[in-house]
């Protein structure tokens, strides 16, 4: 994911997998990315998983147009749409479910406009780092090689989350 705070780093796509799987979407979801990159997740979510739509937002518009032409490529452009934009400014009310791989350091923030702006129940998958005040409902952790040259272990933890009641 890129961001002003956060470096592009190619989610895995069994990492991927795992995050889709644990986050159970289907048919009836609407999924964001928070920090997109390639699109890999959100056109993942449609085309794999069934998703009925989704929307990836980055700050680097030569990751945008890539994701769209891979959205295209997959035949979802009809279904997704990746945008330009700061994730914070972001409209992301639509979403059934959210995920992201962020800085530890932005999370308190990221949870906060979360906690504003999506339905309790909504469902969050956080790759690496927890949200700070949050209860994650589930945890998955485990090895995955790809991530050697990413991060210098091959550790992956993911966490699940529902937004909680205002």
């Amino acid at each position: 994911c890129q961001t002003a705070g956060a470096p592009y780093v190619p989610t895995p796509t069994a990492i991927v997998d795992r995050m889709l799987t644990l986050a159970s979407v289907g048919p009836g979801d609407y999924v964001i990315d928070l920090g997109s990159g390639d699109g890999r997740l959100v056109t993942t979510a449609v085309a794999k998983y069934k998703a009925r739509g989704g929307m990836g937002i980055d700050i680097d518009p030569k990751l945008v147009r890539l994701a769209n032409e891979n959205a295209t490529k997959a035949g979802v452009a009809d279904r997704v749409k990746f945008v330009e934009g700061d994730l914070f400014k972001a409209n992301v009310g639509e979403a059934t479910v959210v995920t992201l791989y962020l800085l530890p350091g932005m999370l308190g923030d990221v949870e906060a406009k979360l906690a504003r702006e999506l339905k309790p129940g909504t469902r969050v998958v956080s790759h690496d780092y927890p949200l700070p005040s949050w209860k994650h409902d589930d945890v998955v952790s485990f090895d995955s090689p790809e991530k050697v040259p990413i991060s210098g272990t091959t550790r992956t933890v993911l966490l699940l989350y529902r937004v909680p009641a205002r």
